[in-house]
């Protein structure tokens, strides 16, 4: 297998139309998540609003682990046409779903997992080299080093899809091995998230205007305000996620076909 192209237009159309079509779903699929999300973000920004990045990150784990459950569920239904309310009741068919299940999960974390550790170096390394107050090479280095290793990791986040079909993982990475297919991946990724980006700048103009005597360009939420904007953006990630994991599945079947049933070939 050498073809590790696709459709970056036609990927995102997909996606569109599949969670256009399949938005009760969902939605319904993502309640927990969602909760979960609310809950610990209200959570660190009451009660540990001096945490820093990785505690507040550990705070988020059980949101990570259910948004990566939604995953599954949601490439169960796009590539198998599974539905969490219409299991086979079969006992082979449940054993290998929940095996799949557990491995998608883990590599779904374990990738957040490393692209935050990624974040957070680059970060610190960022402001060691700030206050250095001149040339910093090594710290420059390392800087170009983990941009580096971010852009042609991406590629991994495709490992928990193929994993919740239990799809052979190696020869799917090996055939996309080379930059440019990650660079395919991230393009995707901003023409699917860009319409949704602006919806919320307008969502965020109505719902938080400036507030009176506030310095220009800054808000001043009150508590309430704050609530609202963590509520109201539990939606927005649960449907960034969906459009990405929708739009990646569609970049999947591009390259590897379809076999019977729909299962990627």
């Amino acid at each position: 297998m050498n073809n590790n192209r696709f459709s970056i237009f036609g990927a995102v159309k997909e996606a569109y139309a599949f969670v256009g079509r399949e938005w009760l779903y969902l939605l319904k699929a993502g309640l927990l998540p969602m909760g979960m999300q609310i809950v610990t973000a209200l959570f660190i920004q009451f009660q540990r609003p001096e945490a820093s990045q990785i505690e507040g990150y550990l705070w988020g784990l059980p949101s990570t682990v259910l948004f990566a459950w939604f995953t599954f569920l949601e490439i169960r239904l796009l590539l198998l046409g599974e539905r969490l309310d219409r299991l086979p009741q079969d006992r082979a068919y449940l054993g290998d779903r929940l095996q799949c299940m557990k491995v998608s999960i883990m590599m779904s974390v374990l990738f957040n997992m490393s692209m935050m550790a990624a974040l957070v170096l680059l970060l610190a390394l960022g402001g060691g080299a700030d206050q250095t107050g001149g040339a910093n090479w090594p710290a420059t280095l390392g800087i170009i080093v983990i941009i580096g290793g971010i852009f042609w990791g991406v590629r991994f986040g495709l490992a928990p899809i193929l994993a919740a079909v239990h799809h052979p993982i190696r020869p799917v990475l090996q055939q996309t091995w080379g930059m440019m297919f990650s660079l395919r991946l991230i393009a995707m990724g901003i023409v699917c998230l860009f319409p949704l980006a602006f919806l919320f700048q307008i969502f965020m103009e109505v719902l938080l205007p400036p507030s009176t005597g506030a310095l220009p360009g800054t808000l001043t939420l009150t508590v309430t305000q704050q609530i609202t904007l963590v509520t109201a953006s539990a939606p927005f990630s649960l449907f960034i996620a969906a459009l990405l994991n929708a739009a990646a599945a569609s970049a999947l079947k591009q390259i590897l076909g379809s076999g019977r049933d729909g299962v990627l070939a």
